[in-house]
């Protein structure tokens, strides 16, 4: 009779151990595939982010700074805004990249971070920018739209920051 139990309690060990096992599978319920954009997040054709635009470097913002003041207004992203966000961009600081920064913690309605400080080419912001946006509406709303250069010039500002 012992050697049924031993047998029995043998066979549920392994019976619980393998369901164990299928449980820790993947999720064939995983949801819908999350949107990118892959203009240029995870996209090996793209060149390296360049510019040549003035005004778009860490040592001097300044273009780079007045583009931002206009989506950092009340009725947008500025303090007090009304815009459907979690977030707001505050340029109070010294530095854009310190209006930033921040940011780096902000997910995005697509599951991408408004920065991402590991990938910028994944950036929320960035993919927003462009005309290849991944849900939502393109920023900025109202024209003008910013231009390729431009948006290659927040990429490399993106790329200088998280180095």
């Amino acid at each position: 009779m012992s050697y049924t139990r031993r047998n029995l309690a043998r066979f549920l060990v392994l019976v619980t151990c393998c369901s164990a096992l299928v449980a820790c599978g993947e999720s064939t319920s995983a949801g819908p595939p999350k949107l990118r954009n892959l203009v240029f997040c995870e996209n090996p054709e793209v060149a390296a982010p360049s510019c040549s635009l003035e005004g778009y470097s860490a040592a001097d913002e300044s273009a780079l700074r007045t583009k931002l003041e206009s989506c950092a207004v009340a009725g947008c992203h500025g303090t007090g805004g009304t815009a459907v966000t979690t977030w707001t961009l505050d340029l109070s600081g010294s530095s854009v990249q310190s209006a930033l920064t921040p940011l780096a913690t902000v997910i995005g309605v697509n599951g991408d971070y408004l920065v991402d400080e590991f990938d910028p080419d994944c950036s929320y912001m960035l993919t927003k920018l462009t005309d290849k946006w991944a849900g939502g509406s393109r920023m900025p709303l109202a024209p003008p739209q910013w231009s390729d250069d431009e948006i290659d010039c927040f990429r490399s500002y993106l790329n200088d920051m998280s180095n």
